[in-house]
């Protein structure tokens, strides 16, 4: 400390710089904390398709059955944080949990229906969606250089979805299906980003994603009772549990309360971005587990979207809300 000729005393310069020092070591070690947590979110929904494609049932008691196990869970988890669901939040997810439970439906469906490849080429299409409607819906601005490797991005993953060629194999129902989960989980996702970002809002990720599984669970409960019947129950069994438990637990539980932390502190233009090598982990998993070979055009792709997601990565940030 320094006396001044007022006799009062004030840090020494030496004190100010370890002051400073201490304080931006961790907001720097923060500023990664996003991006790593995405890296985890990547492999982890990379998991999900492959796996899922292992599970044979009808995707309504799929949908049901997954959803009956992770909402349960995630208000267990909350009571043993001595939390609880408020009402105010419960409203909130609504319409995204519906969307997202409408959404696991038609995924199921899709890799039923096609290869693994298949759901990705459409679901590669997100980052673009997104990108324009965030503007307008979440007030986000991207830069020219995020825009232009967005676009690189994708193009990349569509070279390596297509590069399958013969492996490239689906029914008209499939196309669809995969269309229809595109727009419900881009639905989702932005009305998630959009709760996450209200800078007047402080939601428990954990809490958020309880209520989005109850309304979830609760948009599979029509459908199923009105279509499933006794053999749909029947061919649901085995292996399928396994399988079940990983999707709902690992990829649900683990990677969306993960998501929706970064929701917090990261545009959804660049999230989605990042979400592109989801696909190159998806469709790595479907070569020993299905059998569909990568090809040498695939993994040209996949180097284009991994350069793409670097560059985005070494951008600054810009329009990014206060993080929680």
């Amino acid at each position: 400390m320094v006396l001044t000729s007022e006799g009062f005393s004030r840090p020494s310069v030496f004190e100010v710089r370890a002051s400073a020092s201490i304080q931006t070591r961790p907001e720097r070690n923060l500023k990664w904390l996003p991006i790593v947590a995405m890296g985890v979110v990547v492999i982890v929904w990379g998991v999900g398709p492959p796996t899922t494609k292992l599970i044979t049932a009808s995707p309504l008691i799929v949908t049901f059955i997954r959803f009956g196990l992770s909402a349960p869970f995630l208000v267990a988890l909350l009571w043993l944080k001595g939390s609880s669901l408020r009402l105010s939040i419960l409203k909130k997810t609504a319409l995204p949990g519906i969307c997202f439970g409408i959404n696991l439906i038609f995924v199921v469906a899709t890799l039923q229906e096609a290869t693994v490849s298949v759901l990705a080429v459409i679901g590669a299409m997100n980052p673009a969606l997104l990108l324009m409607i965030s503007v307008p819906l979440l007030g986000e601005r991207a830069s020219l250089r995020q825009l232009i490797f967005t676009l690189v991005g994708v193009g990349g993953s569509v070279v390596v979805i297509l590069g399958a060629g013969s492996e490239l194999r689906s029914s008209l129902l499939g196309v669809i299906f995969s269309s229809l989960s595109l727009v419900t989980f881009s639905a989702y996702f932005v009305l998630t980003r959009k709760a996450r970002s209200d800078s007047l809002s402080d939601i428990d990720p954990i809490e958020w994603m309880a209520g989005i599984n109850i309304w979830a669970f609760l948009a599979t409960v029509l459908p199923v009772a009105l279509l499933a019947d006794r053999k749909d129950w029947a061919e649901f069994g085995g292996n399928d549990w396994l399988w079940i438990v990983i999707v709902a637990f690992v990829t649900g539980v683990f990677g969306h309360v993960l998501m929706t932390w970064v929701h917090g502190h990261m545009e959804v233009a660049r999230s989605s971005l990042y979400l592109l090598t989801m696909h190159l982990v998806a469709i790595g998993l479907a070569w020993p587990i299905h059998d569909e070979a990568i090809t040498i055009t695939q993994g040209l792709g996949g180097l284009v979207v991994l350069g793409a997601v670097a560059t985005v990565i070494a951008t600054p940030a810009s329009g990014v809300t206060k993080a929680r």
